[in-house]
């Protein structure tokens, strides 16, 4: 399986609807982190528009990849550049749909996003925000090499409070390719 994540600027109907697809195929997250069995349309779409954006961030600042498995769409993740800080990135959301979990996917994935985010000038932490109820994400993110932060916050949005979790980038290779070693040489 060779995963590629792409940006969605401007979702098409289709695409909306693919999206609004692919969280139906994901009950469980919405179940422990809000309480219903999936965001409506209109939230998926709201995405997209900005309105659910912080204070002083545009559009261009968000970035929503598709996650997909040739051409199947198989989970969404989503990142804020330059949020709380400007060399740092807020990871949103990284959903991987039920039928594809317990693979592996979510591992490679969030790499592939690692990999993005750090080629944006300037980025050297990684954030993301956990909600207390959804147990099996903090094992996940930990694995990942995230370590909380001691910050919490409380949203009505939620059935728990988030709490934060943080991960230095590694430091981008400098070297010219003359001068990076290939293996068994």
């Amino acid at each position: 399986m060779a995963l590629l994540l792409q940006r969605i600027v401007w979702p098409s109907r289709a695409q909306l609807n693919e999206l609004h697809a692919l969280c139906c195929k994901a009950p469980n997250y919405w179940l422990i982190t809000e309480g219903k069995r999936m965001p409506g349309r209109d939230a998926i779409a709201a995405w997209f528009d900005g309105s659910e954006l912080p204070v002083g961030r545009s559009i261009g600042d968000q970035h929503i990849f598709a996650i997909l498995d040739g051409e199947t769409l198989i989970g969404v993740a989503m990142a804020l550049r330059g949020w709380r800080y400007p060399e740092q990135a807020q990871i949103g959301l990284l959903l991987i749909g039920e039928p594809w979990q317990g693979r592996g996917i979510g591992r490679e994935a969030y790499q592939l996003l690692e990999r993005e985010i750090a080629s944006w000038p300037g980025m050297q932490t990684l954030r993301i925000g956990i909600i207390a109820s959804n147990g099996p994400a903090f094992v996940f993110w930990r694995r990942m090499g995230f370590a909380e932060t001691g910050e919490r916050r409380r949203d009505i949005s939620f059935l728990a409070e988030t709490r934060f979790l943080e991960k230095r980038l590694p430091l981008p290779d400098t070297r010219s390719a003359a001068e990076i070693p290939i293996a068994g040489l």
